[in-house]
């Protein structure tokens, strides 16, 4: 038994039975459904392998076997040497090749072996006969030859295993293979020998000594075997027994759904690596949980980003995962994947030629050495905290940006777009009024009905706009009543106060004092006589004639003097009582005449401050008239003053002149005394809703009735957003700058979390590395003297021997036929991941599902078959749909589809190109229906026009993906044939073709084209007029109900430049006569190619609805500078670019995508998304970004404008930078793919036996024999490039041919300088063309000419041989890849007319066209 790589499965507790919820009980009926699958899958292998090729080498050559024998590659030339036999042979094997690889696209490996000896033995009553003993072998097609090589180990056949094993005889290949080994090599002799001994105790065994090559091992053949043997993983299994029935495994598989956030993930607790967005997150979440689930991904979507995610997730977490893949580039693109993130060294790739390759030895010491963390934990935590921070605080301000406010149901951008849209046209509102918060809600609440009417009312009356000449302009007057009143006492003011100013007057001069001023200072003077008078009422005058203080003090009491600290005699004291009494007016009695005497001071005293020390007091004459006309004046000025207090607050306080000034004019303007009420009433009304101010403003300014709802409107709107800003601190707080600085810097933190996710798994795999070498020191001791030894083992024997490297590599890579291998009987994993699962049957997967504890599987739900595997799993686990991101689309591709009812794949992103990146090959081509066909479906003329381009595309863009679809199956076909010749004669191409990538080129018919994705494609229409100019109105599948289903999925492959090859013309083909949509469908993509969809603004798409306003009025403010300027760029379905940006020196192309918090940006809840993926989807179409926030371009659109017009230049300074970039660049230095240290031959010849040495052995003849076939083992045992190849690095494709083509190149060196002074006898003169300048300098037409002086000596010149020649006088020493396609170019475009047309007619028989 093989060593288990994995945990053993631990033993399954007992269980008490219990009652089963169907019918039948579980174990049942996981039998039942393990023996239909055994049954189905067995006849899919008898069904597979009936009439396989074989080929015969038991007649080959001697020297030939010898060699391969060695396990060195062998041309087949070598092993059959005569022609008639080679040529059969050659097909046998390219067929085998053909087989192989078609086994390989479903079940991830196609095994060829090498049959030695064929036996025959008795069962029961039939003879049975199979290959005796089988060794691994590779063939690899190399130019008009195959090369074979036999690979490591060897096995019995399984028929004859059984028999042996039924025989009671256990007998393992490899011990038949290690007999018949010896110092010379491999002896098949020696193998006959030692199996006939073996297998003697079967019944009539016979032996013949046969060498086939044949495909005997079916790739399921170990999977239909496990079905067999694994009967207790396929009964534990909850995934096994929800598929064979069993209700409660169903249940407990979907009980609880998928959670899924579209929110940022915290900081701390992202999982996964690379730069995920939420939905792809949901799905590494789900299957951390340790959930068995479905990912439902689009074919078209980043599904490898989710892939290696998980697979990092699980690694760095300590769970060993199983990733199986039937589809190469599924693994490839996930590989590829991770070891772009650098993660590389957590992956073991195995597939079916790991047997001879050692790139894992070296990954494996690495992982053994490297044990430090790589985490800066401090560091990391600063910059996660700092990115919750900043996530929170732009989080606040989306969210009060758009969060509605109070009762009023509208947001601060709801605010600011009405604001700049008021604003922003011509005569737009100024006013400056702000409402309160009740006047604005009152306002709402009709929409603004009552208060427009209420304005207009206002302001057509007239009332609010005062005459300012008019001395009432001021005045307040509540009522009419109020305003009679008013004039009644201005009118009597008019008269009566003149009157008391010449009372006034004389009173002064009668006195001798200074008149007074105003009212007031009458007041007092009038109070001073009314005092002198009560005094005179008791004293006689004389008692002013001196001061009646010593009087005072001596009429006091005694307390009194005490008290103010005065002493006076009392005789003194006697004397002046007895004065006071004398001056007592006779017949007065004075009951204190103390207190009289102190109020004559008093008097006294007020008199002196006004007329001074020298004169007494005296009483003017008709006071008392004067004191009451005082009085009446005083009442009426009392009454008028509320009215004018506007014109003058203190009536009483105002001089005297001025005082009836204003009484003199307000008694002669009475008319306009009469309006006040009314106008004053208005007022009112207006100040009841709060719009008083308002209404002045605009009565103020001779607003006119159409402009007062936008002032209305604006003071609505400007007073809202003022209380908001108040009422939100995220908003209020926040100044443009510190927003756009705030939205940068969470850009950038959040592009340094997604760059700290690798480091922290890396951490967490180096830390489970560490765990698991100190858990087993013996085993790592062991491996580690190994792979410090030299001498690596294979990857697989490395893997199968030694458990601990499953631990240090816990992501295992590899194809389905390789797990039972890999994981025997017993033996589980933490995850089975099964990346693309509807491509084998669910026979073929159940084991595989069995190895389990966990079941992710990874595919396109929508796309897969109805009775495939993919469907079964979907039925039985939960599945978690993670809907496409954004992509690169065909604009006009996405609308065409859309016309006709389709959708296309994925959300596209808008082009920056006006002209849509759909571009035409027209070519001139007739042809016939082809027997049985009727349609021309195929001409050669449009197969070369599909081969250049294919070669253009190759040499001028070889890193975007291409795929080549052709409308009908035939063209298809035809093809793929002009492809693989292609393939031999230009092997500097072996890169852009090499299929172990992730989007390898292929060719395929519109029934292939589903579920393909590529980044450029050539669409061959294929269909062609007859000789006479007649189109034939079918066009194949195109013309049948199926035809636009067909067409749309041809379609959707392109997510960039779609090339359409065609010899027909839109206006070639009757639309009345086309009755399926296909078929019109057609026409329209013809059109398209054209150029009918016109040029301009018109060419833009545009999504429908109105652009936001902010956005209009940047829009103005750019149009005014000059650029072109379109809102809503982009499809219906796909991304919107709210306003996109051109410059007039780049005509048909936008340069700029000005992006902005709008609605759709807060529909988005993650800012991942929102503020770094879309400007980066973006940013990969090709468009320059600019982010406009709300607040920002409220504030200061001008200064968002000269932002835009920098960003805007600096896209159009880079735009022509790349243009001037030459398609094809020649480097300064060559790689060293490109060149040979190895001497080659001059020839293409094989010596010959005689060539040999004497006395050698046949292995050493045979190893002399293909000096330059040996491809050195060292390649096998040097360190493996990062990517899973297909082939054993010793038989690389690509890179032999790139060395036969060296080889090849370099032998004719000697024959080219031989023809050279031939040559160059019989040209004319040189072009002036200048020598030894990079290829990339030359113009297409300096190419030509030289090609032209070169072919102008007569001399006859195979291709490889021109372009040598060429290469040779434009003195270009350099060689690569590019610089051999280019010249072979030119070689085949500027080949004679003639040549052309032999070459063309040779490779279109098929379709018996007499005329292309």
């Amino acid at each position: 038994m093989v060593p288990s790589i994995f945990s053993r499965r631990s033993a399954p507790k007992p269980e008490a039975a219990a009652a089963s919820s169907t019918p039948t009980h579980p174990t049942t009926l996981v039998g039942q459904a393990r023996a239909a699958w055994r049954t189905r899958l067995e006849e899919t292998i008898a069904t597979e392998s009936g009439s396989l090729p074989t080929l015969s080498l038991t007649e080959a050559h001697p020297g030939g076997l010898a060699q391969l024998f060695t396990e060195h590659p062998v041309r087949l030339s070598l092993l059959i040497r005569e022609p008639i036999a080679l040529g059969r042979a050659l097909d046998r094997a390219r067929a085998i090749i053909d087989r192989s690889e078609q086994r390989a696209a479903t079940h991830g490996t196609g095994p060829i072996h090498l049959g030695i000896g064929t036996a025959s033995w008795r069962h029961g009553t039939e003879i049975l006969t199979a290959p005796a003993l089988v060794r691994p072998v590779r063939l690899v097609r190399r130019d008009d030859d195959v090369l074979i090589a036999l690979g490591h180990g060897a096995l019995l056949a399984p028929e004859l295993a059984d028999a042996l094993r039924a025989a009671g005889h256990d007998i393992d290949g490899r011990d038949i293979l290690a007999q018949a080994s010896g110092p010379h090599g491999f002896s098949s002799s020696q193998a006959m020998n030692a199996l006939r001994q073996a297998c003697a105790v079967l019944d009539r065994f016979e032996l013949r000594d046969e060498l086939v090559v044949g495909l005997f091992c079916h790739p399921a053949g170990p999977l239909a075997a496990s079905l067999e043997a694994d009967v207790d993983a396929l009964a534990d299994s909850t995934v096994i027994r929800a598929l064979a029935g069993e209700e409660d495994a169903r249940r407990a598989l979907t009980a609880d759904p998928i959670p899924t956030n579209p929110n940022d993930r915290d900081p701390w607790a992202e999982k996964g690596v690379g730069d995920l967005i939420p939905a792809q997150q949901d799905a590494v979440e789900a299957a951390s949980d340790g959930r068995s689930l479905f990912i439902d991904v689009p074919t078209h979507s980043d599904d490898s980003s989710i892939v290696a995610a998980i697979l990092a997730d699980a690694a760095a977490t300590g769970r060993s995962v199983l990733h199986v893949s039937t589809s190469p580039s599924r693994s490839i693109a996930a590989y590829t994947r991770l070891a772009d993130l650098g993660l590389a060294d957590i992956v073991a790739n195995i597939d079916g030629y790991s047997d001879a390759r050692r790139a894992l030895a070296g990954r494996v010491k690495g992982a053994m050495e490297d044990m430090s963390p790589v985490v800066d934990q401090e560091n990391l935590d600063v910059m996660r905290s700092r990115l919750r921070h900043v996530r929170s605080a732009l989080a606040a301000y989306a969210t009060a940006l758009h969060e509605p406010y109070g009762r009023f149901g509208v947001c601060p951008a709801d605010a600011l777009r009405a604001l700049t849209d008021l604003t922003s046209g011509e005569d737009a509102p100024t006013t400056r009024v702000r409402l309160s918060e009740q006047t604005l809600y009152d306002i709402a609440l009709d929409q603004g009905d009552s208060a427009r009417s209420l304005l207009r009312e206002a302001l057509a009356s007239g009332r609010l706009i005062a005459d300012s000449s008019s001395s009432w302009s001021s005045a307040v007057l509540t009522s009419d009543e109020q305003a009679s009143d008013v004039l009644l006492r201005v009118d009597r003011l008019s008269r009566t106060l003149p009157e008391l100013r010449v009372h006034i007057a004389s009173v002064a001069g009668e006195a001798g004092i200074k008149p007074a001023g105003t009212l007031a200072q009458w007041d007092r003077q009038l109070a001073m006589f009314d005092g002198i008078a009560d005094v005179l009422d008791v004293f006689q005058p004389r008692v002013f004639e001196r001061s009646a203080a010593d009087m005072v003090i001596a009429t006091a009491p005694k307390q009194w003097r005490k008290d103010h600290g005065i002493t006076m005699g009392r005789s003194e004291r006697t004397r002046l009582v007895k004065q006071a009494q004398d001056l007592v007016r006779p017949g007065v009695h004075v009951p204190d005449l103390h207190r009289a005497l102190i109020r004559v001071q008093e008097r006294r005293d007020a008199w002196c401050a006004v007329c001074g020390e020298d004169s007494w007091p005296i009483l003017p004459a008709k006071i008392g008239e004067i004191a009451a006309l005082t009085d009446a004046v005083r009442d009426d000025l009392d009454a008028i003053a509320p009215v004018f207090v506007a014109d003058e607050p203190n009536l009483v306080g105002t001089h005297m002149q001025r005082l009836s000034t204003l009484i003199e004019r307000w008694s002669t303007d009475t008319s306009a005394a009469r309006d006040i009420p009314a106008r004053l009433a208005m007022r009112a009304r207006l100040a009841d809703h709060g719009l008083d101010a308002l209404a002045q403003d605009l009565a103020d300014r001779g607003v006119d009735d159409a402009h007062i709802d936008t002032e209305l409107d604006l003071a609505w709107w400007a007073s809202l957003l003022r209380a908001m800003l108040a009422s939100q601190p995220a908003l209020g707080g926040a100044t443009p700058g510190s927003l756009e600085e705030l939205a940068r810097e969470g850009r950038e933190l959040d592009e340094e979390q997604v760059a700290s996710l690798i480091p922290q798994a890396i951490t967490g795999v180096r830390r489970i590395r560490t765990n698991a070498l100190a858990a087993r020191p013996s085993q790592y001791e062991e491996l580690r003297e190994l792979l410090e030894g030299g001498s690596a083992p294979t990857d697989l024997e490395l893997l199968i021997a030694y458990p601990l490297v499953r631990h240090l590599l816990p992501v295992l890579m590899t194809v389905p036929a390789m797990v039972p291998m890999l994981a025997p009987t017993g033996r589980t994993v933490d995850m089975v991941v099964l990346d693309g699962a509807d491509g084998l049957p669910l026979a073929e997967l159940a084991p595989i599902i069995a190895r389990g504890h966990q079941l992710v599987v990874i595919d396109d739900l929508t796309a897969a078959s109805q009775d495939g595997a993919t469907r079964a799993l979907a039925g039985v686990l939960p599945t978690l749909r993670v809907e496409p991101g954004p992509r690169r689309l065909n604009d006009q591709v996405a609308l065409l589809l859309a016309r006709y009812g389709y959708e296309h794949a994925g959300i596209p992103v808008p082009w920056t190109a006006a002209n849509a990146p759909v571009s035409a090959r027209w070519v001139e081509a007739t042809g016939m229906p082809a027997p049985g066909a009727h349609a021309i479906e195929s001409t050669g003329t449009e197969v070369h026009a599909v081969i250049d381009a294919v070669i253009e595309h190759a040499v001028e863009s070889p890193e975007r993906s291409l795929a080549v679809v052709a409308l009908s199956d035939r063209h298809a076909r035809r093809i793929k044939e002009a492809v693989a010749s292609l393939r031999a004669r230009e092997p500097g191409l072996a890169t852009f073709f090499d299929p172990a990538t992730p989007e390898p080129f292929v060719v395929v018919n519109p029934d292939e084209a589903v579920g393909l994705s590529r980044e450029s494609l050539i669409l061959s229409v294929g269909f062609a007029k007859t000789p006479h100019g007649r189109v034939i109105h079918d066009f194949g599948v195109l013309s049948t109900e199926e035809g636009a289903d067909a067409l749309a999925e041809a379609l959707r492959v392109v997510r960039g430049d779609l090339t359409l090859v065609s010899s027909l013309h839109s206006e070639d083909i009757d639309r009345d006569r086309l009755h399926h949509d296909g078929a019109r469908m057609l026409v329209d993509l013809l059109e398209i190619a054209e150029g009918h969809a016109g040029e301009g603004m018109d060419a833009w798409p545009v999504l429908p609805g109105e652009p936001d306003r902010l956005l209009v009025d940047l829009a103005d403010h750019l149009y005014s500078r000059g650029l072109e300027v379109v809102a809503n760029v982009g499809i219906p379905g796909g991304m919107r670019v709210p306003l996109a940006i051109g410059h007039p020196d780049s005509p048909g192309r936008l340069l700029l995508a000005v992006l902005t918090d709008d609605a759709e940006y807060l529909a988005e809840p993650s800012q991942r998304v929102r503020d770094r993926a879309r400007p980066h989807w973006l940013e990969a179409q090709g468009w320059a970004v600019y982010t406009a926030l709300s607040m920002a371009l409220f504030i200061d659109p001008e200064k968002d404008a000269s932002a835009i017009v920098d960003a805007v230049l600096e896209a159009l300074e880079r735009l022509h930078t790349r243009d001037v970039v030459p398609a094809v660049t020649v480097p300064e230095r060559v790689s060293d793919d490109c060149l040979t240290d190895e001497p080659v031959r001059s020839d293409d010849s094989v010596p010959q036996e005689s060539d040999v040495t004497e006395g050698s052995s046949p292995v050493d003849k045979a190893a002399s024999q293909t000096t330059n076939e040996d491809v050195s083992a060292r390649t096998a045992d040097a360190p493996a490039s990062p990517r899973m190849p297909v082939l054993d690095e010793e038989l690389d494709e690509e890179s032999q041919r790139r060395k036969k083509a060296d080889e090849d190149t370099t032998g004719m060196l000697m024959e080219i300088k031989r023809k050279e002074r031939a040559a160059e006898e019989h040209r004319g003169p040189r072009p002036a063309i200048a020598k030894g300048l990079p290829l990339a300098a030359y113009s297409d037409d300096q190419l030509d000419e030289m090609v032209a002086w070169v072919r102008s000596d007569g001399v006859e010149r195979t291709d490889l041989e021109t372009a040598e020649e060429l290469r040779e006088a434009l003195g270009i020493t350099r060689r690569g890849f590019q610089s051999d396609a280019v010249l072979g170019n030119v070689v085949r475009r500027t080949k004679p007319a003639a040549v052309a047309r032999d070459e063309a007619g040779a490779g279109s028989g098929d379709q018996g066209t007499p005329s292309e």
